[in-house]
């Protein structure tokens, strides 16, 4: 073989993969877009008002603060711009999330001198994996690939690259900071500079965002902590999915399953060892999910499917790095992988609802009911939440008032003069109600009171 053609060996290669992955998650795009959850749409409001109107809010009458993730928000609003539809931007940055992780990957397999095959068997594993498909439109495929960055960078220890990715990551979730955390005591890649480069990312939005829009985080942020359900809270959430949604639930959260099992092991080597690089990888993206498990345990926070992601995601990496590894093992991830896209097929094609669901209607149920009711518009009431939780004593009350300092508390809540309400029954033909498919109770209806 010529030097000129092994050169360019690699530039087809990596041709190749792009498209690959490329073609893999514009179809799996295509199976689940009908699908997608009530938050995603929410955030399509979002990014339709800042591409269009350059506001930050889910209404166009009032500035909000309530969308978790800026960063996904100001993507797909950049996008929306370009293609003019919500859903169409979602597709994009979904393919484009995919592509990048894939790069990633494999810069980090060349990096640690694993199998070629870690892009594939990574992305495949996370393109078919039920509960994340049920998250499209929300931002765990984008923080997916932002995860698969920090380990490529840190594993180089570039610190410069793994601060900007690492501030990146923060600005699509805020509490994707326990990931970093936990990422860099493992991988070590140079804290002064990596932290001012984070910093040098995340400052602006954040000073922006507590000067004009009331808080530097995000209000939803209230939402999330002693919010469990009844019996069940965020540590024992899968159960409760299992009962509801078996098949899929056990093929989303066994990946997790196989990547604890991984991490153990590496723990154990450890003791003996000093880790490899590809060895240190694996630990850090087992370590990061199982630190964000931990600290949303910690906050008692509700079991929503989507929070969930961080752990799927930082297991599946441990998971398929170890797999690649031990090459005999890729065969059992592909075989798990296969039989996952089994059951998202036997799901529907396209489907109607998402995989594991815990919305109250189907999106076209929704869509109907955001159609009749377009001409109600109400404020929301989280001003009130957030006097009430800044009158706790301790330092998480402290934090909230520093927080909401800049707050504009004087725009009193508009009355409330409509409210709608669950009703667990098949819904009469009657006006001002609409029927619903509930994710546990089945046939019921949505009924408007005034």
């Amino acid at each position: 073989m010529s030097t000129a053609v092994a050169r360019r060996l690699p530039d087809i290669r990596s041709l190749g993969l792009t498209a690959g992955v490329a073609i893999a998650a514009t179809a799996v795009f295509l199976l689940v877009s009908r699908a997608l959850v009530d938050d995603a749409y929410i955030t399509m409001a979002y990014a339709r008002n800042l591409a269009f109107h350059l506001h930050w809010g889910l209404i166009a009458d009032e500035t909000a603060n309530s969308a978790t993730s800026p960063l996904n928000v100001i993507a797909l609003g950049a996008i929306t711009a370009v293609v003019r539809d919500g859903v169409v931007a979602v597709g994009v940055l979904f393919v484009g999330s995919a592509v990048l992780a894939a790069r990633w990957l494999a810069e980090l397999a060349v990096a640690t001198e694993l199998g070629r095959a870690l892009p594939v068997v990574a992305v495949g594993s996370l393109l078919v994996n039920p509960l994340l498909l049920s998250t499209v439109g929300l931002e765990p495929y984008l923080t997916a690939a932002l995860w698969a960055g920090l380990l490529r960078y840190g594993v180089a220890r570039r610190p410069v690259a793994f601060g900007v990715v690492a501030g990146l990551s923060v600005l699509a979730r805020p509490d994707m900071v326990v990931v970093v955390v936990v990422v860099a005591l493992v991988l070590r890649p140079g804290w002064v500079r990596a932290v001012g480069a984070a910093l040098a990312v995340t400052l602006p939005w954040y000073v922006f965002s507590w000067f004009v829009l009331g808080s530097a985080l995000p209000d939803t942020l209230l939402m999330k902590a002693n919010a469990a359900w009844e019996s069940f809270g965020f540590w024992n959430g899968p159960l409760l999915y299992l009962e509801i949604f078996p098949a899929v639930t056990a093929l989303a959260f066994l990946p997790v399953l196989v990547g604890l099992a991984a991490l153990a092991g590496l723990l154990v080597v450890r003791l003996r060892v000093a880790w490899t690089p590809w060895q240190r990888a694996a630990a850090a993206a087992g370590l990061g999910a199982v630190g964000h498990y931990g600290a949303y345990c910690l906050l008692h926070t509700a079991p929503y499917h989507w929070y969930y992601a961080p752990l799927i995601v930082g297991t599946t990496l441990c998971a398929a790095i170890v797999a690649v590894r031990a090459r005999w093992v890729v065969v059992a991830a592909a075989g798990l992988a296969c039989a996952a896209l089994v059951v998202d097929l036997q799901h529907g094609v396209p489907w109607t609802r998402a995989a594991i669901s815990t919305n109250w209607a189907t999106a076209t149920e929704y869509e109907l009911m955001g159609t009749d009711l377009h001409r109600i518009v109400g404020r929301g009431r989280i001003i009130g939440a957030i006097e009430a939780r800044e009158q706790a004593p301790g330092l998480g009350a402290a934090l909230l008032r520093l927080n909401n300092l800049h707050l504009d508390r004087d725009q009193p809540p508009r009355p409330v003069e409509y409210r709608l309400r669950y009703q667990a029954h098949k819904a009469p033909s009657a006006p001002e109600q609409w029927p619903v498919d509930h994710w546990v109770d089945g046939p019921g209806r949505i009924v408007l009171e005034r």
